[in-house]
């Protein structure tokens, strides 16, 4: 019962950081949305296309995940047996040997259960766990896509032209001849404290 009870805290953390972690790569994820179709308004519309239909799995993937780990935090579903107290009032007019033999019996379907409810719990997680890999796999190819398509597109300098261009003349000699001014006001805060 003690290795089951080991066991099943091993499965709650690594369920644990399943949904933390794909939490985390979840919102990475979506800020990353808005990037690639910001950079890509003049890309092929295949290459759109694609790109958005792995992001989508990726997120699918992600959503596999989460929603895999969830399904051990189900209280209801899980419920762990334990040895019945009411064993002790019970049995207490009988021998020990007979109390101590009901108390094994009680114990080792307490293991028999809990083995069972950790080994659909562990199958939870596996499938969690592939669905997580399966996400990263996919964001990796995702990143390494954007990023040669990124490599290999031309990025065009924005031009600006003037329809109607204005041509002052003799602009050098108006310069040299009218100097700007520069007006300084005097301090008035100084003089009215002076006054007083």
């Amino acid at each position: 019962l003690e290795e089951e009870n080991h066991r099943l805290g091993f499965i709650e953390n690594k369920t644990s950081q399943i949904i933390s972690q794909t939490s985390i790569v979840f919102s990475l994820l979506g800020l990353f949305v808005p990037i690639v179709m910001d950079r890509f308004e003049d890309t092929a519309l295949f290459l759109k296309i694609s790109i958005i239909g792995l992001l989508l799995v990726t997120f699918l993937f992600y959503l596999f995940s989460i929603t895999n780990a969830l399904k051990n935090f189900d209280i209801k579903k899980f419920k762990y047996p334990r040895a019945n107290p009411s064993n002790v009032l019970d049995l207490k007019t009988n021998s020990i040997e007979q109390f101590n033999a009901e108390l094994v019996r009680d114990y080792l379907y307490s293991i028999d259960k809990a083995v069972k409810i950790n080994n659909e719990k562990g199958t939870n997680l596996l499938h969690a766990h592939k669905a997580f890999k399966l996400g990263i796999f996919l964001t990796g190819i995702l990143v390494m896509f954007v990023c040669i398509i990124l490599f290999f597109s031309k990025k065009e300098e924005p031009t600006i032209s003037i329809k109607q261009p204005i041509e002052i003349k003799h602009l050098d000699s108006l310069l040299k001849k009218n100097r700007p001014i520069i007006i300084i006001q005097k301090d008035t805060l100084k003089k009215e404290s002076l006054k007083k």
